[in-house]
């Protein structure tokens, strides 16, 4: 052909053959391919700097670290799709691969720490024993507190309907605990005058912001199932603290699931957590909607894998062991009858406070392998996501510890009852409550009572 007399609409021809339709959607889908993979690497990136910011104003909490596996299972789903379309390009002849060999390069960075991140938070957290039926409880079967706009309804009374007795001694057959069937009517007189010490002077209320504070159960378990520790611990968003409370195991109390009195420790051997926490939330009116257990044996491990925690011991305690104390000093020391009830529930908390402040030592990259076995070694109704959202936010704001004991701070008495002659602690369930609101939630709780009693214990 003679290009000297080729004309203007034979080029214009020539062009427009160039640039065919298939010649543009393969251009376009090298782009396609970049763009999304490189929206991914934004993606990632965007989450990288938010968490940083967060932790650094100590901020983070579980709810970040949900929209952090929100973002990275978007993140890997784009550079996915974008690695196939870039793949595919790059198998088409005669065409650009520019975009495509980038977007390839970038999809596979972002799958890899993607894979990576989504690898570890399994490694870390897939041993979590995650309570799934207890999760999905509503608060009539945990007997959880009424609020009437703000105001406690304190009702402990006998329940309506319960599991009968020969029932429930059915269930304690082969189990090493006698079944015990306690009724009030068998309280001596000074035990029944402190169990009923006198109604309140009005009305108790809660007040806006009460919600900022979380309350669950720590239960410890003994050999034989029973809950030898029961500690509310209460995570305060609003005081910036922590607290630990302390219910004997030999509180005497109403089991609502078999409309009888004895021992709140029995709770756990013969309901499970529901039963457990069903009878704290039913005696001392509380809003208890999770719990953690973990059996005496796990705390050993637990306490040896922090390298041993550090007790505070008051000039009075008569321990033999150092204040450094290994698994097995903690849990003999936590469990020592040696003196009293109430000092041993302190051992427990001390323990427990000894622990918290102990992880706040360690080092973040001494977090992954701790977290893994502990949730290895605990039963909750947390999801994991939950949980590590409770340590991020005492890890990072620095809430200060608080422990105390119900029966350091009601009056009650202590004496023998049943025909197994077992030691029971008895006092006015509802003053409980009162002193155990008023130590949770401080300033955001009105109290019916105006004359609290001082501690004082009976035997």
């Amino acid at each position: 052909m003679d290009m000297d007399h080729i004309s203007e609409e034979e080029l214009t021809e020539s062009a427009n053959v160039r640039l065919t339709p298939k010649t543009k959607r393969s251009k376009a889908l090298g782009v396609t391919a970049f763009v999304l993979t490189f929206t991914a690497l934004l993606l990632l990136a965007a989450m990288g700097i938010y968490g940083f910011l967060r932790y650094r104003s100590k901020a983070l909490a579980g709810a970040d670290i949900s929209i952090f596996s929100i973002a990275i299972t978007v993140g890997a789903i784009l550079a996915g799709i974008g690695l196939i379309l870039g793949v595919v390009t790059l198998f088409l002849k005669k065409h650009r691969k520019g975009f495509a060999i980038s977007a390839v390069l970038i999809a596979l960075v972002v799958l890899l720490i993607c894979v990576g991140a989504m690898y570890a938070y399994q490694y870390i957290f897939g041993k979590l024993n995650y309570d799934e039926t207890f999760s999905s409880l509503s608060g009539d079967d945990l007997g959880i507190v009424k609020i009437n706009n703000g105001e406690v309804i304190r009702d402990n009374a006998l329940p309506e309907s319960t599991e009968s007795v020969d029932k429930i001694a059915e269930q304690a057959k082969g189990m090493e605990i006698e079944f015990e069937d306690l009724t009030n009517v068998e309280l001596p007189e000074e035990a029944l005058a402190v169990m009923h010490s006198g109604d309140p002077d009005g009305p108790s209320y809660l007040l806006e912001g009460a919600d900022q504070i979380t309350n669950f159960m720590l239960y410890g378990l003994d050999k034989f199932g029973s809950s030898d520790a029961n500690i509310i611990l209460s995570v305060d968003r609003v005081h910036h603290k922590i607290k630990l409370i302390s219910i004997g195991r030999d509180s005497y109390v109403m089991m609502p699931q078999w409309g009888s009195y004895s021992r709140i420790t029995y709770a756990y051997n013969f309901g499970g957590a529901q039963n457990a926490v069903r009878t704290v939330n039913h005696n001392f009116s509380l809003n208890i909607q999770d719990y953690i257990t973990v059996n005496f044996d796990q705390l050993i491990e637990i306490v040896d894998l922090l390298g041993g925690v550090d007790v505070e011991l008051s000039e009075n305690d008569q321990w033999k062991y150092h204040s450094h104390m290994g698994g097995s000093e903690a849990l003999s020391y936590s469990r020592d009858r040696s003196d009293s009830e109430i000092n041993r529930a302190g051992r427990q908390r001390n323990v427990v406070r000894a622990m918290m402040d102990k992880v706040r030592q360690m080092q973040i990259s001494e977090y992954p392998e701790f977290i893994r076995a502990c949730f290895g070694m605990c039963t909750t109704s947390f999801t994991s996501d939950e949980l590590l959202g409770i340590c991020l936010e005492a890890v990072q704001n620095g809430y200060t510890v608080e422990s105390s004991a119900v029966m350091e701070n009601v009056k009650c008495w202590a004496g023998v009852l049943g025909k197994e002659q077992y030691v029971y602690f008895v006092y006015d369930l509802n003053r409980a409550s009162d002193w155990i609101y008023r130590t949770i939630y401080e300033d955001l709780y009105i109290s019916g009572y105006a004359d609290p009693k001082p501690a004082q214990t009976e035997e």
